[in-house]
């Protein structure tokens, strides 16, 4: 049994009693805030915002009035103030159109008051926290409920976090080169919408690389790296350190709630790398791989063994599935943990209007942040005020559906862009029965993707006892979000189904890790078991995880000195408002790097976001860049302003035309490789 409010409360006396009875000083808070933001600011003023945003959501958390201890109040925190800060933040820049020092460093003040004013105003229950904390760090790691597996959990992920990190980006000597190829790939868009907050006035946000649309993507990761841009970090920093904020909380918020959920240490520790390593059976190719090349494969693994294609292995491990390559999960993943524990506790200790208002303000705000986290929380709510009736359920669903339901609608996509073909459909929905085990086997597709996962949560549902907290019942509905995406396919592109599986592997963790941690206190049998099931799950997923930590089989060029060249000159000399013509690749440099809007961006990015008019924007794109005839009537109706000519544009299928641009445009920059031209008239 992990380390409850009781056992808390048990070590607060005892500690007290030893020191007379002397609680934790509020004024030692304060100096420890107050060195924690002198280092941030040592580090540099993005560093310092991104410290006071955990400060402002440290304090935020005791707004619930929910029995936190200080561990979760500073993970749960770390998500939290960088949700405040970036809401705050986003707020004043709508006002002013822009991203200034003035906009982010009040937006941070205003959070920041709010968290250390809660803070103050509690500092009774603040001063019990760290008495708390300090009794259970300072006991002997062979006490019950002494921290230590947290410590190593948080050790451990964020070791590969900074080191992954560390070479997201590096410039070279021939340009721009991305550590792995989801950054290389997805992170392109996110620097096209982190940039067009920070060098485009991009408010009310629109899509930058498909102007005249909504920016229904959940952006608020994004224009939080965009906040730390007028501070003096570089764009491609941004990204990088806010991915490293939050992703440095996520395994930490994962555990505290697991222990809360499944009642353990060893279970919570247990479903951190349950969920982080998830992988399938793909591992049984690394023998051959062995098997031909030598242990040296192990130094540069050849292959991803947790996506394979053409062995119809589908489930890439979440990390690199999920929080490396889309950016708001790092927000959604957590935000659905945070929210079902403060719901969750609500409900269980029978708190007041209070907690239930808290979780429903957070919720409401979600959408933006990530729009499945949102459904997740609000469905699985609502399903439990079914079997758990009280009036307070009222205080989190009014904030929940009056904050968030209006957001949902303005970041509705214009159009449902399934093709369904032959197959049947519900409202323009594909029925696909099995998802993408293409209706064979159904039961050795889900064994070949996720290993023993599924089997090993169903027999968790059935030995309840094994997670003492009894989240198993309150897990259940969650079955909901593996069997209907198994039947429905609910994004035009079928692979997206993960985007609902996934926050059931994310809560189905927590009982697999029960399960487990059962085992292994059931004698050396258990013990074998245990330790076979948690190889067979974590193998495929660690082996992906170290491939793609090494660069030499991982780094991809994202642009060369020229593309590095061009982008900070367009960024220097064209208006914020101008929009470009250029190759609707994921990686041109006017959209990625320069800030700028684009006609048309990657149409495959433009499809799966539900828009509508990529297909004929992307035909006229290419007769602007040919010269067609028609290309001044174009120009004028999409209202664009510059031209680029490049590698990109001069290749297949666009074939730029050189000599008709020479003749109607102005040429007003050129590298050797590539040319900026201004429209004329």
């Amino acid at each position: 049994m992990g380390l409850g409010l009781m056992g808390a409360e048990g070590l607060v006396r005892s500690a007290e009693v030893r020191a007379g009875r002397r609680p934790v000083p509020l004024i030692g808070a304060v100096v420890v805030a107050g060195a924690i933001m002198a280092l941030g600011l040592l580090l540099g003023p993005p560093a310092a915002l991104l410290v006071g945003c955990v400060l402002a959501g440290f304090g935020i958390t005791y707004l619930g009035g929910v029995g936190l201890n200080l561990e979760e109040r500073i993970a749960f925190g770390a998500v939290l103030g960088a949700m405040a800060v970036a809401s705050t933040s986003f707020v004043l820049s709508m006002v002013v159109r822009d991203v200034t020092v003035a906009t982010v460093l009040l937006g941070l003040a205003l959070a920041l008051g709010l968290g250390m004013g809660i803070a103050i105003a509690k500092r009774d229950r603040l001063a019990s926290d760290l008495s708390a904390a300090a009794a259970r760090w300072w006991a002997s790691p062979r006490t019950a409920g002494h921290p230590w597996p947290f410590a190593a959990v948080v050790l451990v992920c964020g070791a590969w976090t900074l080191h992954f990190l560390g070479q997201a980006y590096t410039y070279r000597a021939d340009g721009l080169y991305a550590g792995y190829v989801n950054i290389w790939g997805d992170w392109a868009a996110h620097l096209s919408f982190a940039g067009s907050f920070a060098y485009a006035h991009n408010f009310p946000p629109e899509f930058p690389i498909d102007p005249g649309n909504h920016l229904g993507y959940p952006f608020m990761i994004d224009f939080l790296a965009a906040n730390l841009v007028p501070l003096g970090s570089s764009l491609t920093s941004a990204l990088v350190l806010t991915s490293g904020l939050l992703g440095l909380a996520f395994p930490a918020v994962l555990y505290l709630a697991a222990q809360r959920f499944a009642g353990g240490r060893a279970a919570a520790a247990i479903a951190v790398f349950v969920f982080l390593l998830s992988g399938g059976l793909g591992f049984y190719y690394l023998f051959g791989d062995i098997q031909r090349g030598g242990l040296s494969v192990l130094l540069h693994l050849p292959r991803e063994y947790t996506l394979d294609r053409d062995h119809n292995f589908q489930w890439l491990n979440p990390v690199l599935a999920y929080l490396v390559p889309q950016r708001s999960t790092l927000f959604g993943f957590s935000l659905v943990l945070i929210a079902l524990v403060l719901v969750w506790l609500s409900v269980r200790e029978r708190l007041g209007w209070r907690a239930f208002l808290f979780a429903g303000v957070i919720a409401g705000v979600m959408p933006v942040f990530h729009v499945h986290a949102y459904g997740t929380v609000v469905a699985l709510s609502a399903i439990w005020a079914v079997f758990n009736r009280r009036r307070e359920w009222l205080a989190f669903f009014v904030p929940a559906l009056v904050i968030g339901v209006p957001l949902i609608f303005w970041m509705l996509p214009p159009s449902n862009n399934s093709s369904c073909g032959d197959e049947a459909s519900i409202d323009g929905y594909c029925i696909q029965l099995g998802w993408l085990s293409n209706q064979t086997n159904w039961f050795w597709f889900w064994i070949k993707n996720m290993s023993l996962f599924i089997p090993l949560l169903v027999a968790a549902q059935f030995m309840r006892r094994w997670v003492p907290a009894g989240f198993g019942k309150w897990l259940f509905p969650m079955w909901l979000w593996f069997l209907v995406p198994n039947v429905i396919i609910l994004q035009p592109w079928d692979w997206d189904n993960t985007k609902f599986f996934i926050f059931w592997a994310l809560l189905g963790s927590v009982m697999v890790g029960g399960l487990l941690a059962g085992m292994f206190k059931r004698g050396p049998a258990g013990v074998a078991i245990a330790s076979f099931c948690l190889l067979a799950l974590c193998l495929s997923g660690a082996l992906d995880l170290a491939r793609a930590s090494d660069p030499q089989v991982s780094s991809y060029q994202f642009t060369d000195t020229k593309g590095l060249q061009v982008a900070e000159w367009v960024r220097r000399n064209t208006s914020p408002d101008a929009v470009f013509v250029v190759a609707d690749e994921h990686n041109n440099p006017v959209a990625t790097l320069g800030g700028r809007r684009i006609l048309i961006g990657y149409p495959g990015w433009l499809w799966t976001y539900g828009l509508n008019d990529y297909a004929q924007k992307g035909i006229d794109e290419r007769l602007i860049l040919e010269g067609d005839p028609s290309a001044p009537d174009l120009v004028h109706e999409y209202g664009i302003g510059y031209l680029l000519i490049g590698p990109q544009e001069l290749a297949d299928p666009r074939n730029a035309d050189v000599a008709y641009w020479d003749e109607h445009g102005s040429l007003v920059y050129t590298n050797g490789e590539y040319s900026v031209y201004k429209v004329k008239g």
